[in-house]
């Protein structure tokens, strides 16, 4: 049972958040009240009237004004149209938790809807739009604008928001090391129990009592629950509950982790449900993603042209073969495919996988070697700068492979993965990926499938985009390369 802060254990105190239930009529207890009333929220500091977005609101209306100014609007309009973005405003901070209210999207999408829909009507209703009121829609647009930006530049400086994991010892080291070095967040601390303490316990609830004192020394925290069956125990929906009238945000992870697609909200009857959505599988993002690889593909191999001949030289004068290896590898949904890459190995480098086999250093199916010595001198450098794959460019352009994937697998290698493995084979296999960019080799096996398949379930162009400049910088460093 442990509390951890900043670094530092604190013994937990052995007190409960959550007295035993004497009867179904009573709901809770009046400590819970008094634990989480006593949270300071700072509404009177200014690190609060930043986070609620007051600075920002402030500047919007102040733009709005001057926004009219400058169309002309005349002064009864302008006055009633200040007063009533501040009554819009004020709705949206009255409507919105503490910890949303600065970076929330909704009154701007909200403010859109209502001026579409006069806009509608004014064009159905009206023969004559008049200058005052083509100045109002305006006015009212720029407010619009406005509150976006004061969104996304609160979102921008408050984007480190200070998060607190409770949860059981083993879920939440392995969270805390996963999010250890993300930019929108730092773990301040952790409320821990014993992986083997049933939920429901008095351990977990004497844990969770701890919770309110630890978020006293954090201002703008939210709190993480990573504890299976969180929402059925007593202790931790009372946790919840409590950091709600608190307005202090709390997060519920489910146990499916990265291994499924986007997931949405729905109900079906009465009961809350997951639905699964698969990421961009429309046709539209599929041909964007497919037209860009080869677009880039093709004129990678015209602008790498002269330093793939040179490569080829290099090779053919290093060892006797042929310039390029070929080999069947494992496409999208199994297919085969012959991947190229420039030779970096000897000729009969194939046969003698076997007599190697006790050294092999990768984990899973893979088979790798630090000092493999099949490999070549030219191969050796070649394959620290990853030069040997740039054959795969007419992969891309073949349609075979794409720029950013799953890196493609052997057969020998697929026929061992287990069914959640098989779903890194749903996309088409790349000259990149995320496990390349985040560690290569010196990843686990493990690590690196999880990797693949968050890939899989999330990808998009704009990660493409981010993966292909981070890959520059992994090949430059070298580190991780075999």
């Amino acid at each position: 049972m442990t509390s951890v802060i900043d670094g530092r254990d604190d013994a937990v105190l052995p007190l409960r958040l959550v007295e035993p239930i004497a009867t179904d009529g009573v709901v809770g207890s009046p400590s819970v009240h008094r634990e989480f009333t006593g949270i300071p929220t700072g509404r009177s500091t200014w690190d609060a009237i930043i986070r609620q977005g007051l600075i920002g609101h402030t500047a919007v209306v102040a733009g709005t004004v001057a926004t009219g100014l400058v169309v002309g609007l005349a002064p009864g309009a302008l006055t009633m149209l200040a007063f009533g973005v501040i009554a819009w405003l004020g709705f949206s901070l009255a409507a919105l938790p503490a910890y949303e209210r600065a970076g929330s999207l909704r009154p701007a999408k909200r403010l859109v809807a209502v001026l579409a829909l006069a806009a509608l009507t004014t064009l159905v209703l009206s023969d004559v739009v008049s200058t005052q009121l083509r100045g109002a829609v305006t006015v009212l647009s720029a407010t619009a604008v406005l509150i976006v930006a004061s969104a996304l530049v609160h979102r921008a400086v408050l984007r480190r928001v200070p998060t607190l994991l409770v949860g059981p010892a083993d879920a939440v080291n392995r969270l805390a090391a996963r999010w250890e070095d993300r930019p929108d967040l730092v773990v301040v601390g952790r409320c821990t129990w014993d992986s083997t303490t049933p939920v429901g316990s008095a351990t977990v609830n004497s844990v969770v009592r701890d919770v309110p004192k630890l978020l006293r020394t954090v201002r703008g925290a939210r709190v993480v629950i990573t504890a299976d069956q969180a929402l059925s125990d007593p202790s931790l929906r009372h946790l919840a509950w409590g950091l709600q009238r608190a307005e202090i945000e709390c997060l519920v992870l489910t146990d499916m982790n990265d291994y499924v697609e986007f997931v949405r909200p729905t109900r079906i009857g009465d009961q809350l449900a997951l639905a699964l959505d698969p990421p961009n599988s429309h046709l539209v993002s599929q041909a964007i993603k497919s037209f860009f690889d080869r677009a880039f593909a093709a004129f990678a191999i015209l602008l790498g042209a002269p330093l793939m001949a040179l490569v080829a030289l290099a090779i053919r004068l290093d060892t006797r073969g042929p310039v390029i290896y070929r080999q069947e590898r494992t496409g999208k949904d199994g297919v085969p495919f012959d991947i190229y890459k420039f030779r970096s190995m000897v000729v009969d480098a194939d046969q003698r996988v076997d007599e190697l086999r006790e050294q092999n250093e990768a984990a899973g199916p893979l088979f790798k070697m630090t000092q493999d010595p099949r490999v070549t001198r030219v191969g050796r450098i070649l394959r620290q700068t990853s030069l040997d794959e740039l054959p795969q460019l007419f992969n891309v352009l073949l349609g075979d492979m794409a720029l950013v994937g799953p890196r493609p697998a052997l057969e020998s290698e697929t026929s061992q993965y287990s069914q959640w493995v098989w779903r890194r084979l749903h996309v088409k296999p790349g000259m990149t990926g995320l496990w390349q960019v985040s560690g290569r080799s010196n990843l686990s096996w493990d690590e690196s499938i999880r990797l693949d398949l968050m890939y899989v379930n999330n990808w998009n162009l704009r990660m493409d985009v981010t993966i292909l400049l981070k890959t520059i910088g992994v090949v430059l460093n070298r580190k991780g390369a075999w």
